[in-house]
């Protein structure tokens, strides 16, 4: 087995300390970082437009890197917690292979120790999944993903192929369906490809970095981004000027997406701070991409969600002679996933306004019966549900119901509609979902 060494191109890695005053009283429900972070800015990727559908509650996304502090005042919240083992009882309880990694593991050591000694690993945490709104340093892409540390690389950002491997393998077993790998080598080593393949079998994407050398990785390739696997979402680095990013690897057929690298604020260790440039700060802008697409649409698969990114991109002609594809345009891809049943009120990043999703078959024969289920947050005040078919009122239910069903005969396009009313009988939240009725068989 070859135990190559994966590494970044940290002669191309820009990394500019940021100081941060502690937040006052009024700013508290704010982010002061926030004004720096370009790449969440209205016209940047569309990060405020999906946020009105989902903030990533609930999804895990797998940090293969240096590792993570795990007590970051903007992180500690959003780490993930081992459900099946048991804090300090010495004892593997789930059989990982790891015992009491109840925050994720090394693989350099097979402990739980998964302290970040370089800073690299909690600054691409911080990307996807700093927490929103707690008037403290900024917010990260998906602030309600769940993080899975994964060390496979030391404080020199140094490590194997072997480590890799066993990291992908480690974080999938673990429930990592997102995989964010800001990682390169030049060798493309058997024990990577046969992990990649092994993710991609079990429904799970590695959101891989393209690298820092400025070379086109279809002649000189970099891996895992090089990978021909479709489970490998490769990614290079733009600027907040829609242009790549000068140091980023190019390559029509091994890049799939380009994501906001330069200039790149975000947590680090030592509950501090910094602004990094490169690919790796690139690849977790998609992992966070998929976690919010996840989350308003948990029914679909990865590579459906990866599709919707892949189709959304905006795209120039300068982009695309460098690349297989376009810009991040994460708005778009939540547009194309949550269609008929976007909501009017949302999220909007803190994750307590009310909100409703609306889950159906997309298309039934005339005649058969469709069912809806819908399932909703912050909607403590509904007291009823109204369900509306095509304009036509065909249930009230109380807010214990999470569904209804019905015979459909009206061909072509359809619409549900559900609103909750609260007991005053005023609107609190509603959404539509369409589907469409076929000839009878």
């Amino acid at each position: 087995m070859d135990k190559g060494f994966i590494h970044f191109c940290r002669n191309l890695f820009v990394v500019v300390a940021i100081a941060l005053l502690a937040p006052s009283a009024a700013a508290a429900a704010t982010d002061p970082l926030l004004g720096d972070q370009w790449a969440l800015a209205p016209d940047a990727i569309g990060a405020g437009e999906a946020w009105t559908q989902s903030d990533g509650a609930g999804v895990l996304v797998a940090i293969l890197d240096t590792g993570l502090q795990l007590d970051h005042p903007d992180l500690a919240a959003n780490v993930w917690t081992n459900p099946g083992e048991v804090a300090g009882n010495g004892i593997d309880d789930d059989r990982s292979g790891v015992i009491d990694d109840v925050h994720g593991a090394s693989m350099f050591d097979g402990s739980a120790n998964v302290a970040d000694d370089n800073g690299h690993g909690t600054h691409v945490a911080g990307i996807v999944a700093a927490r929103q709104g707690n008037g403290i340093g900024g917010s990260g892409l998906a602030p309600g993903a769940k993080i899975l540390p994964v060390k496979v690389l030391d404080s020199n950002m140094s490590g194997t192929t072997e480590t890799l491997a066993m990291g992908i393998r480690y974080a999938v077993d673990r429930g990592a369906k997102i995989l964010n790998v800001s990682v390169n080598t030049d060798t493309a080593s058997d024990d990577v490809k046969s992990a990649v393949r092994y993710a991609g079998e079990r429904g799970a994407v590695v959101v891989a970095s393209a690298g820092n050398n400025r070379r086109n990785i279809d002649l000189l390739p970099s891996f895992p981004a090089s990978l021909s696997d479709p489970a490998v979402f490769s990614v290079a680095a733009a600027n907040d000027g829609g242009l790549l990013w000068d140091g980023s690897n190019t390559g029509l057929l091994s890049i799939d997406i380009a994501a906001p690298g330069a200039r790149i604020a975000s947590t680090t260790f030592r509950s501090s701070y910094q602004s990094r440039t490169g690919t790796s700060a690139a690849a977790p802008f998609v992992a966070a991409s998929l976690a919010l697409l996840s989350a308003a649409r948990p029914d679909l698969p990865m590579s459906t969600l990866r599709a919707a990114i892949t189709d959304t991109t905006r795209r120039s002609s300068l982009l695309s002679s460098l690349l297989g594809g376009g810009r991040l345009d994460v708005g778009a891809a939540m547009h194309r996933v949550v269609g008929a049943g976007w909501r009017t009120a949302g999220p909007a990043g803190g994750a307590t306004a009310a909100s409703l999703r609306l889950s159906t078959r997309s298309k039934v024969r005339a005649g058969k019966r469709m069912k809806l289920r819908w399932s909703a947050v912050g909607t403590e005040t509904v007291a009823k549900w109204r369900i509306s078919l095509n304009g036509r009122v065909v249930a009230k239910v109380p807010a214990t119901a999470a569904g209804v069903s019905r015979k459909v005969s009206r061909r072509g396009r359809n619409v549900w509609r559900v609103v909750g009313f609260d007991a005053a009988g005023a609107k609190v939240v509603a959404a539509k979902r369409a589907f469409k009725v076929l000839p009878r068989s």
